[in-house]
């Protein structure tokens, strides 16, 4: 992980706090909250203004937020690759 510590990512991931990152010149924006009972998490563009806005790069629904992290790294958003796959690439904006 660039300009930060993947492990300090990981555990701001698993809380679900704002987490603002860059993939390929690509700024990306992740959260986390919980309502009604459950947990979610998404991946949007951070400039999402510039460019209508169309859904979520990524979305999940679970019961914990740290089943919510566990699938943000399972899935295969990153050219469609896995977290794991691309972490050197990454770049922690606020880290």
């Amino acid at each position: 992980m660039i300009n930060g510590n993947v492990n300090e990512f990981l555990d701001t991931l698993s809380t679900g706090q704002e987490l603002v990152f860059a993939y390929k010149n690509r700024k990306l924006f992740l959260q986390g909250w919980y309502e009604n009972g459950k947990h979610f998490m998404v991946l949007d563009q951070w400039e999402s203004s510039i460019i209508p806005f169309e859904g979520y790069i990524w979305e999940v629904s679970a019961d914990s937020m740290y089943e919510c992290a566990e699938a943000f790294l399972d899935a295969p958003i990153f050219d469609g690759k896995k977290f794991w796959e691309v972490e050197r690439q990454i770049e922690w904006l606020d880290g």
